[in-house]
């Protein structure tokens, strides 16, 4: 009979705790997630901060927290933080023990594997009581996001175009001296205007001296992108990691000429994530510029809005002209070629850097200029 009555009594405080942790598990209980930072680049590791808290007097005996992220931030493996990962998505699940009025910080490494816009949606909470034998569930939403740059590539920067002639950087090569640029004197010679003559030096040699001008190009450049992996390419790319290479080409040649202080801007037969239309970024300078440029790379979707020959078609019909251009693509033809000299007719020096595989048959990756296929660049006389 003692016994009876102690099974009695056990099953009532079962049942009782059970009732009680299921009603109030998840009351008080706080939950916020963010990244360590806002922005990265490919490859970069980040970290992604829980911070749970309990604030009531009931402790919470065990309390799981689920959510979903992308495939392409791998994270480190550690105790209490399971991962089941599918091709896209991956599920991860945290496990907790809380004490009356305890809070708790969790810092989760990860690597960003492939450039991108990675934003944390929702977690769910899930608690119970002392045996697992009911529990309730919460879901949270959450605002943070991370965007991941593309890893600039290593360009050949001496065979991107040249077209201006004057404006702020020395080069090697002969046109037109600048006349705003100067770079010491010499000796004047018939034919130099008066103007020229740099009176402080000839008092100090005894001759006379001419301003040395400096020759210069002050460069534009334009930078368009072919989301198409091959010729005859059906609306689906099947070679996502090939652009994924372009865009990191573009990358690379973008922040190899705005670091001497020139203009770049970005265009590409491919839209931004929501949006229907293909991006476009006019020439400006700056590293604001730059960060533009990035950003727009990283929300790029790997879909075509319309045919390359004719985006570049639309480009020189818009009146692009002035520039020097930098056509990346995985094909060259004979349409955008044709197209090429429509650019070229309105003034503009192009140059092409045709993609190739990411890496060879022995897995080592390499630089633009070892792989790129370069049509030399042609400098037009507007």
């Amino acid at each position: 009979m003692l016994l009876f009555w102690f099974i009695v009594a056990a099953v009532f405080i079962l049942f009782i705790q059970s009732r009680i942790f299921r009603r109030y598990a998840l009351k008080h209980v706080s939950y916020e997630r963010h990244f360590q930072k806002k922005t990265s680049y490919r490859g970069e590791q980040v970290e992604l901060i829980e911070q749970i808290s309990n604030s009531k007097w009931l402790p919470v005996p065990w309390l799981r927290v689920e959510s979903q992220l992308s495939a392409f931030l791998r994270f480190q493996h550690v105790d209490n933080f399971a991962v089941s990962s599918g091709q896209l998505s991956q599920n991860h699940k945290s496990f907790f023990s809380f004490k009356p009025y305890t809070k708790v910080t969790r810092k989760h490494r990860f690597t960003c594997a492939r450039r991108g816009w990675y934003r944390l949606q929702t977690v769910t909470l899930t608690g119970g009581d002392l045996l697992g034998l009911m529990s309730e569930s919460r879901q949270i939403p959450l605002s943070g996001e991370l965007i991941v740059y593309p890893k600039p590539a290593q360009v050949p920067v001496h065979e991107l175009p040249y077209h201006s002639w004057h404006g702020e950087h020395s080069v090697k090569r002969w046109i037109v001296s600048d006349p705003f640029v100067n770079a010491g004197v010499r000796d004047y010679q018939p034919g130099d205007n008066f103007k020229q003559v740099n009176w402080k030096a000839t008092a100090r040699t005894g001759k006379l001296q001419a301003h040395q001008h400096d020759f210069t190009a002050d460069r534009s450049l334009m930078i368009y992108l072919n989301v198409d992996d091959a010729e005859g390419m059906w609306r689906a790319v099947t070679n996502e990691a090939l652009i994924e290479r372009g865009i990191e080409w573009a990358a690379g040649a973008a922040e190899a000429v705005i670091s001497e202080g020139s203009e770049v801007g970005f265009a590409a037969n491919m839209p931004l994530i929501g949006e229907r239309d293909s991006v476009r970024l006019e020439p400006q300078g700056g590293h604001e510029q730059l960060m533009a440029i990035f950003e727009n790379m990283a929300k790029l979707e790997i879909e075509r809005t319309e045919l390359f020959d004719r985006f570049l078609e639309n480009e020189a019909e818009r009146g692009v002209r002035d520039l020097d251009i930098l056509i990346i693509s995985a094909y060259w033809n004979e349409s955008l070629e044709q197209a090429a000299e429509h650019l070229r007719y309105n003034g503009n020096a192009v140059a092409v850097w045709q993609l190739t595989e990411p890496y060879d048959t022995s897995g080592t990756e390499h630089t633009c200029s070892e792989h790129a296929g370069i049509k030399q660049a042609e400098e037009v006389i507007a």
